[in-house]
């Protein structure tokens, strides 16, 4: 009743009233009426204006959800930010919000962890408004989670909190020792458990991109449970982030692995600095390249005096001519193998070719041997100094019989042989046989049961010209025949050339060539770093220094993805291995109470804000009208005022220049002076 009384009230306008007769005159045109009360239209407007108050104070909300189970003693989020959690990071924080805001309005203290975060970094119990900061300021890292270490701290916490609700928002990756990890975490002091995972784990990542003969073979992994064929596109980017090669992998119906080669050529596979998979914005899809996918180091070892004045009988002549457009060259400042050796190995080369070299030196031959186990790969010419040595079986790849064997000389009965199809399973599988070339002398290969399996190209007689053999990770080649052209004319033939470069793609570098090695060796600074995004962005400040040891080395925290070196030469530190999966996180199995929620966005909208502004705009628009009303927006009052003025201004010239006293006489009448004495007050 007292708002439709007030609504119904419409005090009328204050006004300043003049009494001089001039101005009762003037008003005399103008007739003005004052309303008892307001119009229906303007009480309808004003009651829709109050109900749009009420309204918005009762604080409506659109599509509601759900709220979530955020009570007990506190609540403890963890919450993966890894590389894998990137894709959606917007849902996550969406969803964590909502858990903060719930436990915000049950007066619940929260505590927030993250588990790829410092190891050190501040988990709580916060406030909620405190909470919700963190949260914003997190971000992901292309690192993998380490649960272990952050549920135990989490654990810790939950010690004084006992009766906590836990929410877990993973991944959806399975870890190392995910097990004893979620034990900590919810064995004791949780009273309840809220599971958030993702619709499903559409994940994709590059496990190998090796730079092979016929071109660059790329793998790919995705999470299994998926029976559709699907195909991924990869790029290949130069250090400027140019496009300048594609392939496609395709994944089998139920396959988890995927394979695909970009057949491009040498020396445009020489300028990838990167390859990435389109459309996943992860740095499990990308992997940075370093020297050892590209041009490969050479060292060059002879026996050999050097003679300038005939350099076409040199034993590294033709070698050096065949690989210089396909290789860096390195060689020794000294003759004496002792000294070469470990001089050409501190160079981590890719491959060494060693021209009739005889008798490796006792001091340095086991450190070769390791070389080629480690992945080095060695190749020999044979010569004279070769067929007296013997047999050398952790550095020849077939056994050799004493001596050497002349063909076509004038106590031969036979011929120089020509080179025969190169064998299906070697690596001069698809090359031509070259027609123009003979071998007149060469060393023998034993006969052994395996020798048609080491036999990379034999003559015309079914003896061995090259040889081959896997040892370790390394590769252990030998060419029959002279590195010059004098038990055969191989040297000097375009063949020669191809068969090499063969070689030397099979072989792998085995780093850079830094010229300090020992302080290369304590460390390498970061140089370029992928982001969770899987984007190309300078080192961090969390980033430091990287200490190269053996076998591969881990992703953590203060070492992520990249590549880590300078301009002169770099590392490359990739997140996947190539021996990695993607397999999903399994629930654990607890005895408390679990909800499962989806991540996702939250879809309510509060209309409070709008149905305030609503009320504003009705409430402006009754002023408006309160003024229409009151006659500012008419122009009818303007003429009449403009009216009455013009005859008062008539009248007082007349009363000015018109017989005043001719004019009281004519007006006079009985009992004017009553009148005017009656008038004169108020």
């Amino acid at each position: 009743p007292v708002i439709w009384w007030l609504l119904r009230l419409t005090p009328p306008k204050p006004q300043t009233e003049i009494f001089p007769p001039l101005k009762i005159l003037a008003r005399v045109l103008k007739r003005e009426e004052t309303p008892q009360q307001s119009p229906w239209w303007l009480t309808l407007l004003r009651l829709l204006m109050a109900a749009l108050i009420v309204a918005a104070l009762a604080d409506p909300v659109f599509n509601p959800r759900e709220k979530l189970p955020a009570e007990g003693a506190a609540l403890a989020l963890v919450i993966d930010n890894d590389w894998a959690s990137a894709a959606d990071w917007g849902k996550r924080v969406a969803t964590a919000e909502r858990l903060i805001n719930d436990a915000g309005s049950n007066g619940v203290p929260v505590v927030i962890a993250f588990t790829a975060e410092k190891a050190n970094a501040e988990i709580g119990p916060f406030d909620a408004a405190t909470a919700l900061d963190r949260l914003r300021a997190a971000k992901p890292r292309p690192i993998p989670t380490d649960r272990p270490a952050v549920y135990a701290r989490v654990a810790g916490v939950l010690e004084t909190l006992p009766g906590a609700s836990v929410a877990v928002l993973a991944d959806g990756l399975a870890a190392k020792g995910d097990e004893a990890a979620f034990n900590t975490l919810l064995s004791k002091n949780a009273a309840r458990v809220v599971w958030a995972t993702a619709d499903r784990l559409s994940l994709t990542g590059l496990t190998a991109a090796d730079n092979q003969v016929d071109g660059f073979a790329l793998t790919a992994i995705r999470a299994p449970g998926d029976p559709a064929p699907a195909q991924v596109t990869a790029g290949a980017f130069d250090d400027k982030g140019r496009r300048i090669a594609d392939a496609t992998l395709t994944f089998s119906p139920g396959e988890t692995t995927a394979t695909g080669t970009m057949a491009v050529p040498f020396e445009l596979r020489n300028d990838f600095a990167s390859i990435a998979l389109d459309g996943e914005r992860q740095a499990g899809a990308v992997r940075v390249l370093d020297e050892s996918s590209k041009r490969r180091r050479v060292g060059l070892l002879s026996q050999a005096e050097a003679d300038q004045a005939q350099p076409l009988l040199s034993p590294l002549y033709y070698i050096r001519r065949a690989l210089q457009p396909f290789a860096d060259l390195v060689e020794p400042s000294s003759a004496d193998l002792a000294d070469a050796i470990p001089q050409i190995l501190d160079q981590k080369p890719a491959m060494i070719v060693m021209a009739d070299i005889g008798t490796i030196p006792g001091q340095v031959r086991q450190r070769l041997v390791d070389w080629v186990d480690n992945g080095g790969t060695l190749v020999r010419f044979a010569g004279s100094r070769l067929a007296t040595a013997g047999d050398d079986d952790d550095l020849l790849p077939v056994r050799l019989r004493t001596g050497e064997r002349s063909l076509g000389g004038a106590l031969s009965w036979t011929s120089p042989q020509p080179v025969t199809e190169f064998p299906k399973a070697g690596p001069f599988a698809d090359l031509a046989p070259p027609t123009e070339v003979t071998v007149s002398r060469q060393v023998l290969a034993e006969p052994t049961p395996d020798i048609v399996e080491r036999t990379w190209a034999a003559l015309a007689d079914g003896t061995p010209l090259v040889t081959g053999l896997k040892k370790g990770k390394g590769t252990l080649v030998l060419f029959h025949v002279t590195p010059e052209a004098t038990w055969s004319n191989l040297p000097i033939s375009g063949s020669f050339v191809e068969m090499l470069r063969r070689i030397v793609q099979l072989s792998r570098n085995q780093g850079a060539a830094i010229a300090n090695a020992e302080a290369a060796a304590a460390s390498l600074a970061p140089y370029r770093m992928i982001a969770a995004d899987g984007s190309l962005v300078p080192p961090t400040p969390d980033a430091r220094p990287l200490v190269p040891g053996a076998g591969a080395l881990p992703v953590t925290f203060e070492n992520p993805p990249g590549l880590y070196g300078s301009e002169t030469g770099v590392f490359a530190h990739n997140l996947l291995e190539a021996d990695s999966t993607l397999a999903p996180l399994a629930r654990p199995q607890i005895t408390v109470p679990v909800s499962s929620i989806q991540y996702a966005f939250d879809e309510s909208r509060n209309l409070k804000g709008a149905l305030v502004a609503a009320a504003l705009v009705l409430m402006l628009l009754d002023t408006l009208a309160v003024f229409w009303m009151g006659g500012l927006f008419s122009r009818r009052p303007r003429r009449a005022g403009a009216m009455a003025t013009t005859a008062a201004v008539l009248i007082a010239l007349g009363s000015l220049f018109g017989h005043a006293d001719l004019a009281r006489a004519d007006d006079a009448k009985p009992g004017d002076e009553i009148a005017i004495e009656a008038i004169s007050k108020t």
